[in-house]
């Protein structure tokens, strides 16, 4: 069976958003897909797992390798080795009406991000305008945001580059609104349409 293994949040939505998502690609598959948390004792025995981190950091470096250890599972490639994908998808949903759009990312932070941060910043190439921003570290959200207003652009798409609605989301939302900016904040990777195909393709190539 597989598994998607998410971080976990004190948030309200957070495992109605993980459960959702795991419905969605078990539809598309045509079979189940399980959740597990990195506060679970262990993980599904025999279970494929996709554990569902945008960077390499200190989740995928320490905790997924040792609750993979004291499970009798299967790791597939995290999403933070996807970032391209990623990045295509984002800016496809993105540019479906022009170019000639303002976007500013929002990282949850830089570094284990990098793979990401590059692949975002080549995709948008060809945007009028791609800046990035991270939520933990410098530059942050509002002084990127006013950096752009002293450029004098009227109006910036602020896309969240967060799997889901929860407590980041919402500090990414705080910083930007201080900004006297026309913004379109745009939701989380979740209810970007195509996310759950991203992830079923992703379950589909690790099979023999």
């Amino acid at each position: 069976m597989f598994t998607l293994l998410a971080h976990g949040s004190s948030h309200a939505k957070h495992a109605e958003q993980v459960n959702a998502l795991a419905s969605q690609v078990a539809s598309i598959l045509g079979e189940p897909v399980d959740v597990a948390l990195l506060s679970d004792d262990a993980l599904p025995k025999d279970a494929k797992v996709l554990p569902l981190f945008l960077g390499h950091g200190k989740h995928l470096k320490q905790d997924v390798p040792a609750l993979m250890q004291s499970s009798q599972a299967a790791d597939l490639p995290a999403l933070a080795d996807k970032a391209d994908d990623i990045a295509k998808l984002i800016v496809s949903q993105l540019t479906q009406s022009s170019k000639r759009i303002h976007i500013l990312f929002v990282v949850y932070q830089f570094t284990g991000f990098e793979k990401l941060v590059a692949a975002l910043y080549k995709h948008a190439k060809a945007c009028s305008m791609a800046a990035m921003a991270a939520l933990h570290g410098a530059p942050n959200v509002r002084s990127v945001l006013e950096n752009i207003q002293a450029q004098g652009v009227k109006k910036v798409i602020v896309q969240p580059v967060l799997l889901f609605d929860g407590h980041s989301l919402g500090m990414c939302k705080t910083l930007a609104k201080e900004v006297d900016i026309e913004l379109d904040i745009k939701p989380a990777l979740i209810e970007t349409e195509g996310f759950a195909d991203l992830i079923a393709n992703i379950l589909k190539e690790s099979k023999p």
